[in-house]
């Protein structure tokens, strides 16, 4: 199965051609945020290298967030696109999940996390699970730090886990609170700590295809327009993203 994925999920822009788990090919964009620009271009030279054409792609992969609101929006809606116009399958992958599929050791709780400022952090705990795959132990949302030390902790309370290891962005800043937490820590490497496409394309094997109309972004947040919003009207939020409530 010839898998093309996606993430805009980031100031990263990543895009990669897998063969069933075989990644053929990935290209990055290294802290740059105009994905708009770049993102077509990229795929269009991954396919010409390949002697392909997007009608030759039989699944689509993009990372469904967390992640920059307006980064999220142009991958989703660019493989929703590709999807709908030429009949094919695809799926969304958390980036979360994406992040935490960088790491291999089976004996390690892996926490993905993106910043989302003032001691926040998007983040989601993982293991591999003794058939090989990423199960999800601590349920991706929006943490205060505290929160999701606490959560930390308790896992590994209940758990045969010994050592965590934090991947994604934002984590050094909290090396104190961490050190005092009393586990034993590490932190990803520079490759660890990006999203690869070439990993939401291994991760998009086992996903559920969805239609591409239903295909949308997963904050984990409302924008601050959403919540201004919700306070003037009164209305309820629609049903346009999914979220957990801040803490």
């Amino acid at each position: 199965m010839r898998i093309l994925s996606v993430s805009t999920a980031t100031s990263n822009l990543s895009v990669a051609l897998n063969d069933n788990e075989n990644i053929i090919v990935e290209k990055n964009e290294v802290d740059q945020r105009n994905h708009s620009e770049h993102l077509d271009p990229m795929i269009q030279e991954i396919l010409v290298n390949n002697q392909l054409e997007l009608k030759d792609i039989d699944r689509f992969a993009v990372a469904i967030g967390p992640g920059s609101y307006t980064g999220l929006r142009i991958g989703i809606t660019t493989v929703k696109m590709f999807s709908s116009i030429l009949n094919k399958e695809v799926v969304g992958v958390s980036t979360l999940k994406a992040l935490a599929k960088s790491v291999s050791d089976k004996a390690t709780l892996i926490i993905a996390g993106l910043d989302a400022r003032n001691d926040n952090y998007f983040a989601g705990g993982y293991i591999i699970n003794e058939n090989g795959k990423l199960e999800n132990v601590i349920a991706d949302g929006h943490y205060h730090i505290d929160v999701l030390l606490d959560a930390i902790k308790e896992y590994l309370g209940k758990s045969d886990f010994q050592k965590v290891i934090f991947v994604g962005n934002g984590f050094n800043k909290q090396d104190k609170r961490i050190t005092d937490s009393g586990f034993d820590y590490s932190y990803g490497t520079d490759e660890q700590n990006i999203v690869h496409a070439g990993l939401i394309g291994q991760l998009a094997l086992d996903e559920k295809t969805i239609d591409p109309d239903k295909l949308l972004p997963r904050y984990l947040r409302r924008t601050q327009a959403e919540v201004d919003w919700h306070k003037k009207t009164g209305k309820p939020f629609g049903p346009d993203s999914d979220y957990v409530e801040e803490v």
